[in-house]
């Protein structure tokens, strides 16, 4: 069967929750309600939520992609590009990420662009910031983009 990808329900917040914690994720503002899921059905007929990914509002009527995940089992199979998709669909823009640098092609595709900290909203510049200066030193850099 194919992947089906649908708004989140309460029951999935405890799954969202674990998928985040489990890729080390910024775990604030996980409101189940900003979520979509997608979910795969095995030839036994389990189903498995397989990707998700959310709109988180931020202050200043700001809003930012996030929380994109793929299980590692269903990565390379366009799951990224679907999730991102269904979350736009209803989306205004400009949308905002921040995202590891070595992820910055895979959003490329979809359309986001670098963005300077300096000319992003100061809520965004202030969110680069913190993992910027915890976890810098240990060779990671972190990148603001934007889908205009």
């Amino acid at each position: 069967m194919p992947v089906t990808i649908r708004a989140a329900r309460a029951e999935d917040a405890e799954t969202i929750r674990a998928m985040i914690r489990h890729e080390t994720l910024d775990p604030t503002s996980m409101k189940w309600p900003n979520f979509v899921i997608a979910e795969d059905t095995d030839a036994s007929g389990a189903v498995q939520v397989v990707a998700i990914g959310q709109i988180k509002p931020l202050p200043g009527g700001h809003r930012e992609l996030g929380s994109l995940i793929v299980v590692e089992s269903h990565r390379g199979r366009g799951l990224a590009g679907q999730v991102i998709a269904a979350l736009e669909a209803n989306a205004p823009r400009p949308l905002y990420l921040l995202c590891e640098t070595k992820r910055e092609a895979l959003y490329a595709r979809y359309g986001y662009q670098p963005l300077s900290v300096w000319r992003a909203p100061v809520v965004l510049a202030l969110k680069w910031l913190v993992p910027t200066v915890l976890w810098g030193w240990r060779g990671y850099s972190f990148r603001l983009m934007v889908k205009p």
